[in-house]
């Protein structure tokens, strides 16, 4: 509240209401627009005058509201008709007092209040006509959606409240008074946060697998502010910690800029961020398309996969509950917290298992002989035909197929050469071979 202004907008009132009228006059008419607002936005709402009398020389007015429903950040003239009023020039008295909400002694009632007289030597007016505008309130909405609140010009905001009146040859005419409607719509959050799926292959023998799952962004389209310009967020991701570790910490994505706040934590359950792109304003996201933001990369209990036969799933999902105190999941958007909706995403580990083969067969007959060095020769070098294990043809396990091989094939039929690397003379299995298929081992 701007108490220096107080006592001269009572000394003010006091003369307004010296010639009082009790009935609301057609003539003249206070309204408030109606409105849609989702929950988080901010909201700009004005008081609107039509004049269908004579010219007025000042007026007062409380403009009241729900706190529940709209949080009050501030009142204004800047940019109505009253700024400029006298001839062009502000106001010879203006006074503009704000309650966010009620307060014992100052305000039985949460608004504002504005009282003016435009030219304190009678002066100016404002003339006849319609679409005049006397002041604006600044709100947040902090209603549900699917929610409505009234928002209009009352007698109840001060102490002594402040009458709705406008002041005519010095007689003060209460008008006839519209309040507007804000609707808060209901249906989906603004934005949805979704979390990557992918499929993993994994070594059934060792179990050892990980994956990396980046979290998106999107705005809907249906969205009343959408575009939004926003400048931060923060994210809480839940994971099967009976299965799941994450490595590491959750990683910044975003390749246009780095941003000047960025949280990571582990926590128990998962993990949360949270994001301030820039403290002085230069940095901010629009998510018109879906955006990756955040890239994390998880571990899999080797225990728990290794010997399985089938797939197995997880969810990665998001929560408002953990961390202590909780993070919740926001888009921050002209300073105010944004709710989003989830998408979870899975991750699933497909187990792959090694076949067995025998270490120098790459002709796939059942044996190692001299036909295998003669088939490697004709592949590398004939356009011959592709084996159905690679690993078979890596005489000498040195993770390629080449001249090397064919000669070790050789030298070890006809020279008494080294014999082939594992799984030699007998088939066998090697964690990660190169092996689609073999006929010969049981």
């Amino acid at each position: 509240m701007k108490r220096s202004s107080y006592f001269l907008l009572l000394t003010f009132v006091l003369a307004l209401v010296a010639t009082p009228v009790s009935a609301q006059d057609p003539d003249y008419i206070f309204y408030v627009p109606d409105a849609d607002a989702p929950n988080g936005s901010n909201l700009d709402l004005t008081v609107g005058f039509d004049n269908l009398g004579a010219p007025i020389g000042g007026f007062s007015f409380g403009v009241c509201h729900d706190p529940a429903a709209l949080q009050l950040n501030s009142a204004t003239d800047v940019g109505t008709t009253t700024e400029n009023s006298n001839n062009g020039a502000p106001p010879g008295f203006l006074a503009i007092n704000v309650y966010p909400e009620a307060i014992p002694g100052q305000s039985d009632a949460a608004g504002w209040n504005m009282g003016v007289v435009i030219d304190l030597f009678g002066g100016a007016f404002i003339e006849p006509g319609t679409g005049y505008t006397l002041g604006t309130g600044s709100y947040t909405v902090v209603g549900d959606a699917g929610t409505s609140t009234s928002v209009g010009t009352c007698d109840t905001v001060g102490l002594p409240p402040v009458d709705v009146v406008v002041v005519v040859a010095g007689a003060s005419i209460i008008p006839t008074q519209n309040p507007g409607t804000v609707t808060i719509p209901a249906g989906p959050p603004p934005f949805l946060y979704s979390s990557g799926s992918t499929s993993v292959p994994y070594d059934v023998d060792s179990g050892n697998a990980s994956a990396t799952v980046n979290m998106s962004v999107l705005e809907d389209p249906s969205s009343p502010s959408y575009v939004s310009v926003t400048q931060g967020f923060s994210m809480g991701v839940s994971h099967d910690t009976a299965l799941l570790t994450v490595a590491g910490n959750p990683e910044w994505i975003v390749s246009s800029f780095s941003p000047d706040f960025f949280g990571p934590a582990l926590v128990t359950g998962g993990w949360t961020v949270g994001i301030v792109y820039s403290f002085t304003g230069v940095n901010t996201l629009e998510f018109d398309a879906a955006t990756e933001v955040i890239g994390v990369t998880y571990d899999a209990d080797p225990a728990l996969l290794a010997g399985l036969d089938t797939e197995t799933s997880t969810e990665i999902s998001f929560s408002n509950e953990l961390g202590a105190p909780p993070v919740v999941n926001v888009v921050v958007v002209g300073g105010n917290s944004i709710d989003v909706g989830f998408e979870s995403g899975t991750i699933t580990f497909v187990p792959v298992t090694d076949t067995p083969f025998l270490r120098g067969n790459c002709n796939n007959d059942g044996t190692t002989n001299i036909a295998d060095g003669i088939w490697i020769l004709n592949f590398l070098y004939q356009s011959g035909p592709a084996a159905t294990c690679t690993a078979a043809c890596d005489f000498n396990d040195d993770g390629m197929m080449d001249m090397s091989d064919a000669i070790g094939v050789i030298s070890w039929r006809l020279m008494d050469g080294p014999p082939p690397s594992a799984p030699f003379p007998d088939c066998g299995t090697v964690a990660g071979a190169d092996c689609e298929a073999t006929s010969y081992c049981p």
